[in-house]
């Protein structure tokens, strides 16, 4: 069954529309907090939060309440975004052994809560690649992601200087008498819950490249700080458009189709950004040879 044949069905179209939001909200949310964390050099916490959610629904399972997975792993992940953030401003590990530590050994635990549970295979499959069904979508992750983007929204619009100057600069924000450690737990929050709803549709070993590709895709194209955030996300939100058809009309799990599509737009720009800059770089030196 194609797209346009779902979507020419009422309740299909429903689910469709659905799960669209919710991924192109996900999408969105993620490539804009991504570009702080990518500038800070912490994009790891966001694989390593995305392993605490893998764990957080482990727990969920083994709990029999596999409906109120979502409530149970938003607080488990916050926590851990928590912890990541006292153990690398405490100096008690380094940010990237933090994130190893904490990421390996909530992946461990939820391998192993899993085994003991009734849906092994399935259930771990799922929650690691992201569903092969959209039926899997709630309305409560709708609600959810709606809910997380306009926090995003509302974040950068009211605290966008703030949260430059704390991207660059510690440093000086502490000196201008700017919390620091308010903005990266607030963003830390956002992410963690950006994990825990974008799991079922994108996978916990895949939510991260939402953070992570759409960022360095911008970064290659724009220089200022708004200009990488506005193309992250639109890049971001078109990718997972792109990718979210192609795995309706091949049958192919959403998560792998997003993710392969935000990976081929950055080779893309990546190899043409090169040519660009090189052909700039030869006109300079030929500009420089006829004057001299």
């Amino acid at each position: 069954m194609t797209i346009f044949e779902m979507l020419s069905d009422p309740v299909l179209a429903k689910i469709l529309l659905r799960a669209a939001v919710v991924g192109a909200a996900v999408a969105w949310s993620a490539s804009v907090l991504g570009v702080t964390m990518v500038l800070r050099r912490m994009s790891m916490i966001g694989d390593g939060l995305a392993h605490a959610g893998f764990g957080a629904l482990a727990v969920a399972t083994l709990c029999g309440a596999a409906d109120l997975k979502t409530e149970i792993s938003i607080p488990i992940v916050i926590a851990v975004s928590f912890l990541l953030l006292l153990m690398s401003e405490r100096g008690i590990m380094g940010g990237d052994a933090a994130v190893a530590v904490v990421s390996t050994g909530m992946m461990t635990a939820g391998v192993l809560i899993f085994s003991f549970t009734t849906g092994y295979t399935a259930d771990m499959c799922s929650s690691l690649f992201g569903s092969a069904s959209i039926l899997t979508i709630t309305d409560n992750d709708l609600y959810l992601s709606l809910a997380l983007a306009a926090a995003v929204m509302v974040l950068f619009l009211l605290f966008y200087t703030k949260i430059f100057s704390v991207t660059f600069d510690e440093t000086f924000s502490r000196a201008a008498g700017v919390n620091v450690w308010a903005y990266k737990l607030l963003t830390a929050v956002l992410i963690s819950v950006t994990v825990v709803v974008g799991m079922d549709l994108i996978g916990s070993l895949m939510i991260s490249a939402l953070v992570v590709f759409p960022t360095l895709t911008a970064m290659r194209v724009c220089r200022s700080f708004g200009g990488v955030t506005a193309v992250a996300g639109a890049s971001s939100v078109i990718c997972f458009f792109i990718g979210f058809v192609i795995s309706c009309e091949l049958a192919l799990p959403a998560g792998a189709s997003v993710v392969a599509v935000d990976l081929c737009v950055y080779v893309v720009v990546s190899v043409v950004s090169a040519i660009v800059n090189a052909q700039k770089k030869r006109r300079m030196l030929q500009k420089g040879g006829a004057v001299s």
